[in-house]
C-alpha cells in the first residue's frame, strides 16, 4: 500500500481516538490477507497446506512482541494475535504482523549490509559428500553497497573492496521488491520467463565470425538443441529458489522479507514444517520444496522474531542425471546459516 488507508478512515472520523500501531498492523493484515494465488497457477485456489507433524492444539501467542532495533530489545505495548502455525500460509500471515510493527530502516544510497554466514563444506562445493553435521565450516563475511556499486569480502584475513556487484539480483532491485506477496512471486516469475527469453534470443543469433575453432564448435553443439521452455515443475522449483536466494545474500527489511516468505507460501508444492535446526544449533522452523521428487529444498526461519536463519538442501531419495553428480539419499548439497546482518556505515564495520 502506497497510503495509510487506516489513518485515511480516522481523519474521516476526528471524533474517534487514533488508532496505535499493533491495531494498525492487524488491520493491516486483514486487508492484505485474502490476495489472489500466484499468478503462475491463478485458477488453482489457495490451499491450507497441513503437514503430518504439525502442532496439533497449538494456542495463538497472546503476549508482549519484542522487536530488537540496532541491537535494543523493544517491547511493543499490547498483544499480536498470532495464528497457529500449521501451514505456510499462517507462518507468512504472523511475518507480516510482526513485520508491521517493526520501524522501517532508513537506508541511504551508500549505505552497506554486512552479513556473515556459516556454510558446510559439501560435494558440490568441491568437498566429500556429506551425511549429517559436518566435519567443519567455512565463515564468509560479505559487505554489499546498497547502490550496487561495490561489493567487500575477507579474504586471507584482509578487506578487499571490488567495484561492481557478483550478485543477481542487484541491492537496488531487492530493496524495490514490493510489500505484497503476490506481487513479489509475479515478479519473480517475470524474472523466470525473462531468463528464458533471453537463452532462446542467444540461441537465435549467428555465430559470431572469428572464433577459435573449439569456441565455434562448442556455439555449434549448443544450437543443435533449442532450448525448451520450463515446466510449470522447473518454473516452482526455480521460483523457490529465487526466494531463498534473496534472502541469503542481503540485508532486507523486515516488510520485504515478510513477503517473500508470503511468496513462498503461495508457490505451489511448499510445506511448512515446525522443528528444525540450522547449521548453528538454532531452533528454527522450515519452508520447504521437493524439487523434482528427489531434492528438498528448505529455508529456516526464527519462530519467534520471523527472521531468516538459513537454507539447506537435502536429498530425499536416490537420483541420477546424466551431467550432475550421482546423488544418495540423505546427502546433503548445500547448508548455510546466517549468523550476523546489519546495514552499517563502511566495509570492514560488523555493527
Amino acid at each position: 500500500m502506497t497510503t495509510d488507508e487506516i489513518t485515511l478512515f480516522r481523519e474521516g472520523r476526528p471524533d474517534v481516538p487514533e488508532y496505535d500501531r499493533l491495531a494498525k498492523a492487524r488491520l493491516r493484515v486483514r486487508l492484505s490477507d485474502g490476495a489472489p494465488a500466484s499468478p503462475a497457477r491463478p485458477w488453482r485456489a489457495r490451499r491450507r497446506l497441513l503437514t503430518a507433524g504439525a502442532l496439533a492444539g497449538a494456542l495463538a501467542i497472546a503476549a508482549a512482541t519484542a522487536v530488537t532495533v540496532g541491537g535494543r530489545d523493544e517491547r511493543e505495548p499490547g498483544a499480536l494475535a498470532l495464528r497457529p502455525v500449521g501451514a505456510p500460509q499462517d507462518l507468512a500471515h504472523n511475518a507480516a504482523l510482526v513485520a508491521a510493527t517493526k520501524p522501517v530502516p532508513k537506508i541511504g544510497p551508500a549505505q552497506w549490509a554486512y552479513l556473515k554466514t556459516v556454510y558446510a563444506e559439501t560435494q558440490e562445493g568441491g568437498g566429500r559428500p556429506l551425511f549429517g553435521a559436518p566435519d567443519k565450516t567455512r565463515t564468509q563475511e560479505l559487505w554489499r553497497r546498497t547502490d550496487g556499486r561495490r561489493f567487500a569480502v575477507i579474504e586471507d584475513g584482509r578487506l578487499r573492496v571490488a567495484k561492481g556487484s557478483k550478485y543477481t539480483p542487484t541491492y537496488p532491485e531487492l530493496l524495490s521488491l514490493p510489500t505484497d506477496p503476490g506481487a513479489v512471486l509475479a515478479r519473480i516469475y517475470k524474472t523466470i520467463d525473462a531468463e528464458y527469453a533471453g537463452r532462446l534470443a542467444e540461441w537465435g543469433k549467428p555465430i559470431p565470425e572469428g572464433l577459435p575453432k573449439r569456441t565455434r564448435e562448442k556455439h555449434a553443439l549448443m544450437k543443435k538443441a533449442k532450448p525448451k521452455p520450463p515446466t510449470a515443475e522447473e518454473r516452482d522449483s526455480t521460483a523457490f529458489e529465487l526466494v531463498s536466494q534473496y534472502m541469503r545474500d542481503a540485508v532486507l527489511p523486515a516488510k520485504i522479507e515478510a513477503a517473500l516468505y508470503g511468496a513462498a507460501a503461495r508457490i505451489p508444492g511448499v510445506r511448512y514444517e515446525p522443528a528444525a535446526a540450522d547449521l548453528g544449533h538454532r531452533r528454527g522452523v522450515t519452508l520447504y520444496r521437493v524439487e523434482n521428487g528427489y531434492l528438498r529444498s528448505e529455508i529456516l526461519i526464527d519462530p519467534k522474531t520471523y527472521a531468516y536463519l538459513g537454507f539447506r538442501a537435502i536429498a530425499v531419495k536416490d537420483h541420477r542425471e546424466p551431467g550432475l553428480l550421482p546423488l544418495k539419499r540423505g546427502q546433503i548439497t548445500g547448508w548455510g546459516a546466517l549468523v550476523a546482518s546489519s546495514f552499517v556505515p563502511k566495509p570492514g564495520v560488523r555493527g
